[in-house]
């Protein structure tokens, strides 16, 4: 069987394409994100071009150097499906996935193993959902950056109850502490600064008390899979915390109409 691989979509657009230039841009806003005593079981980051949103990306990403070094880990991603809408969920079964850093290698064993004991779900693996979509995509860079040995598992959603992708999370992640889940999300659109601010309050709240109720005033794009993680680190006894805060105007100037974009994590308390 031919091998399958993912060729970059957003390069030369939402971040360099260029990878002396990707890994200085990306050592930078490493640099500045500060380091935090948690491991993440799961983070939440953005999925913007990097000049929007890298600074707050990166913040999720300097939590892996947490993580130990000499250890293999398996990358649940998780991200909303932007351009092809479709009901249920869709692995990313390619073989590997391409960056200008390099190849990443796909665990299609696992997937294959959670799509046979999961055949009542809505699950496909046809992979066009992921040909064009970012959300995914630009998570891959910044883990080729804090991580030695890993692989990805990758899933977009369309149309799907959170719960379906809880069960993703709670089927692939389980108790294993070699998996570590990320949620891809940005916050509110295109409003006026402060009534971004006011609003992605709510999806703080929901995220550091693991209130789903919270999240009926927070508009994050990604909101089905952070729901997803917030109802299991709830049932896992785990803690939310917010990392990092910024909107578009913190990075682009303009303030008139911005997105806002978050960096959670999710650990196991003491």
């Amino acid at each position: 069987m031919a091998i399958q691989v993912r060729e970059p979509a957003v390069s030369d657009m939402f971040y360099p394409a260029d990878p002396v230039e990707l890994r200085s841009m990306l050592e930078a806003f490493l640099k500045e994100a500060p380091l935090y005593p948690y491991r993440p079981e799961g983070v939440a980051s953005p999925h913007a071009g990097y000049i929007y949103s890298g600074p707050t990306a990166a913040v999720s990403y300097k939590q892996f150097l947490n993580l130990e070094r000499d250890k293999h880990y398996d990358v649940l991603l998780i991200g909303p499906s932007h351009y092809v809408p479709f009901n249920g969920i869709s692995f990313g079964y390619y073989d590997y996935w391409i960056t200008p850093l390099g190849e990443v290698k796909v665990n299609k064993e696992e997937i294959e193993r959670f799509v046979m004991e999961n055949k009542d779900l809505p699950i496909t693996l046809n992979t066009i959902p992921h040909m064009k979509e970012h959300s995914l995509e630009v998570q891959v860079p910044f883990l080729q950056m804090v991580l030695e040995d890993f692989s990805i598992i990758p899933v977009v959603y369309g149309q799907v109850d959170f719960t379906v992708v809880e069960k993703v999370i709670d089927g692939i992640k389980d108790d294993r502490d070699d998996v570590v889940v990320v949620i891809s999300t940005d916050l509110s659109h295109y409003y006026p600064d402060p009534v971004a601010r006011e609003m992605d309050v709510n999806c703080h709240l929901a995220v550091e008390k693991l209130d789903l109720s919270y999240l009926d005033r927070c508009e994050a794009c990604g909101k089905i899979g952070l729901a997803a993680m917030i109802d299991y680190a709830r049932r896992k006894g785990w803690k939310g915390k917010l990392l990092d805060y910024k909107t578009s105007g913190d990075t682009a100037g303009d303030r008139s109409s911005v997105v806002g974009y978050a960096s959670y994590i999710f650990y196991k308390g003491e």
